[in-house]
């Protein structure tokens, strides 16, 4: 026989007391005063006798009542031959992503059925197991092993999480602390294939023993907003503009008239409805035409259940930054550079002749327009280089008689040369799937737009680049490197060698090269596993320290300075989607708004069926919710093997009713 709490069989120690008020209570005499004394011998022997017995009869019952109650409490039990080996360590993983939030039963969702799952799988164990728990925001420490009742008290603590984990960080970070002992592994998720595709390169111990236990959902299906921008890249204050707004459906049932609210500083502004098809997408619109200034932290809402933890979407209108533009020409003529980026409210545009130009003003730009130069200096070249190399944007436009050793050090990656033959060609029609071109054109059909002709005074190849327009003979006319950050034109800009700049194409294509070169500073959100960010605040010190606050926490993220520009290194589980602040000394030089990633929507998980075909090892087992109820009620009932403390508390009871009758009738 075995006992499941020993430590009550302490309890037996009382059984003394009864023991010692028996023996001194009836030592004590008391004199009876009688006439006549010849039979009172034998009558006190008589009686003495009888009152022994009972007294004894009662101790003894009272005895025995302590003993089986005490022996209740200690949960005595026969020990089970069936019973499986158990390992005395238990590493337990607990998703609590925002996705957990969905219901896998009425008024159940998965993460409260993942704690108590966590709670079962405490009572599987002997008190002297040890145990490690980890969740997704990787707070809990692995370096030391826990009691059961630590990891129960840790479980109340445990809540939704906005931190998105891949199963190859999550292996990786058990796996790292992992001791030579064997022990017991359980992973319980609702596996979306979305974040768990690390599955398929599972390779785990064969002298461990892992359970995957998955929590299936009641209904993948769910409505989120995948991307918002703006139809014209440039917010400019008063100016009508357009916000996009692309929403996803994943279940197999159209949405009808879903209503998307928006606003801005906490103030409802508009109403845009859209319909969606099943398991498809489609874009909605909603108008600015109406006046903003500065920064505007903006919120797009709807109400979808039970996924709700995705029905809202933060960004921010900044309207406070303009592109700041130089133009380094050889005379100084106005030429169709200066024209297109004479929007003052958009542009800070500069102008400089080549033999005149200060080089420390470059590294202050945004874009660099190396417009028609036949000679550029060396130290030109070597200042413009360096500039491109920190990430800004430089674009080439060739003299009438170019500078082919500038072109070929700054545009290395076109390998251009002369082309001698001049002839007028038509361009081909803007290739509308190339991401320069979004959201440029309304109409893209190739026989809605009439395209320039040109004479190519340069040509190449490029093939370590991307062409943006091409002539109908093949030849490339504006190119850019992979990373886009250096644009190479095939001709200049005057009307006796292009019609590009009387174009009407000329002026989207010359916005577009600006707005990318602000793009990293103008992005209207950030998703929450970016790390890293570029910012060029209205002005930087190397001594700034900067700090992102929520209103609830304040954040001092790693940062350096180069130029400029400011980058943040922010950890990805310490950001939560919503609007931070970015502020220098208290003084607030920006808004960053954050939104989860797309990928925690997408509530496709890997059932059943599919985690055993990827999973198909001796040492591996998966368990449905049923089968796992059943195998841990099997375990509880094999380490219990048969409880006798039942039958300890009927004995307890019946030894106290036998005192009370002795006590009652035992005269």
């Amino acid at each position: 026989m075995s006992f499941l709490q020993p430590g009550y069989l302490y309890g037996l120690l009382v059984l003394a007391i009864p023991i010692i008020i028996h023996l001194f209570n009836f030592r004590r005499t008391k004199k009876v005063y009688f006439s006549n004394s010849q039979f009172l011998r034998e009558v006190k022997e008589s009686k003495s006798a009888k009152r022994k017995l009972k007294h004894l009869l009662i101790l003894a019952s009272r005895l025995f009542f302590l003993f089986f109650l005490i022996l209740a409490f200690a949960q005595p039990f026969i020990p089970s031959t069936e019973i499986e080996e158990q390992q005395d360590l238990v590493y337990i993983y607990l998703d609590n992503s925002l996705s957990m939030d969905n219901e896998v039963a009425s008024n159940l969702s998965a993460l409260d059925l993942g704690i108590q799952n966590v709670e079962r799988i405490l009572d599987l164990y002997p008190r002297e197991t040890r145990f490690k728990l980890l969740t997704n925001d990787f707070s809990s420490p692995l370096r030391v092993f826990r009691s059961k009742e630590e990891i129960s008290d840790m479980m109340t603590e445990v809540t939704l999480n906005g931190v998105q984990r891949e199963f190859k960080e999550i292996w990786q970070r058990l796996n790292s602390d992992q001791s030579a002992q064997r022990a017991d592994w359980y992973f319980i998720s609702d596996f979306q294939k979305s974040t768990f595709q690390g599955l398929q390169t599972f390779d785990g111990d064969s002298t461990q023993r892992y359970f995957f236990v998955p929590l299936i959902f009641s209904s993948t299906s769910n409505v989120f907003i995948d991307s918002v921008y703006l139809k014209n890249p440039f917010l400019v204050a008063r100016d009508q503009n357009t916000i996009e707004i692309l929403m996803r459906n994943t279940g197999s049932a159209a949405v009808q008239d879903l209503v998307i609210s928006l606003s801005i500083d906490d103030r409802q502004i508009a109403n845009a409805g859209i319909d969606l098809p099943p398991n498809g997408t489609a874009t909605t619109t909603i108008n600015l035409n109406f006046p903003l200034e500065g920064n505007n932290p903006a919120t797009l809402s709807f109400e979808e259940f039970p996924v709700a933890f995705d029905n809202e979407f933060y960004f921010n209108l900044n309207l406070s930054q303009k592109v700041s533009i130089l133009e380094i020409k050889s005379h100084n003529e106005s030429t169709p550079v200066s024209k297109v980026y004479a929007n003052t409210k958009l542009f800070d545009y500069v102008s400089s002749n080549v033999d005149n130009l200060d080089y420390s003003i470059i590294n202050q730009m945004d874009l660099v327009v190396l417009n028609a130069i036949d000679q550029a200096p060396t130290s030109l070249l070597d200042v413009l280089q360096e500039f491109v190399n920190n990430g800004k944007h430089l674009m080439i436009i060739p003299a009438k008689t170019p500078d082919m050793n500038a072109i070929q050090r700054l545009a290395a990656f076109a390998n251009s040369k002369f082309h001698t033959d001049t002839a007028w060609v038509d361009l081909e029609a803007p290739k509308y799937n190339l991401p320069f071109f979004r959201n440029i054109f309304e109409d893209q059909s190739s026989q809605a737009i009439s395209m320039p002709r040109v004479k190519n005074v340069i040509a190449w190849s490029s093939q370590r680049g991307e062409n943006l327009l091409l002539s109908k003979t093949g030849i490339p006319y504006l190119s850019t490197n992979y990373r886009g950050s250096v644009y190479l034109l095939g001709s200049d800009l005057e009307p006796g060698s292009s019609t590009f700049a009387q174009h009407a194409v000329f002026v989207p294509v010359m916005y577009k090269v600006a707005a990318l070169s602000k793009a990293f500073d103008r992005q209207l959100y950030y998703t929450t596993d970016q790390q890293i960010i570029k910012i060029k605040p209205d002005s930087v010190v190397g001594a700034d320290l900067f700090t992102l606050d929520n209103g609830l926490e304040q954040l001092v993220p790693n940062q350096r300075i180069m130029g400029q520009e400011l980058f943040l290194e922010i950890p990805s589980d310490v950001i939560n989607p919503g609007f931070y602040q970015l502020k220098n000394q208290e003084r607030v030089v920006g808004v960053l708004p954050y939104n989860n990633t797309s990928q925690e929507s997408l509530l496709d998980q890997y059932v059943y069926s599919e985690l055993q075909n990827l999973l198909d090892n001796d040492y591996t087992r998966i368990m449905n919710d049923e089968e796992f109820e059943t195998y841990t009620n099997k375990v509880v009932e094999a380490r219990s093997g048969t409880p006798l403390w039942k039958y300890a508390l009927v004995l307890a009871l019946i030894f106290l009713i036998i005192e009370v009758l002795l006590i009652r009738f035992l005269k």
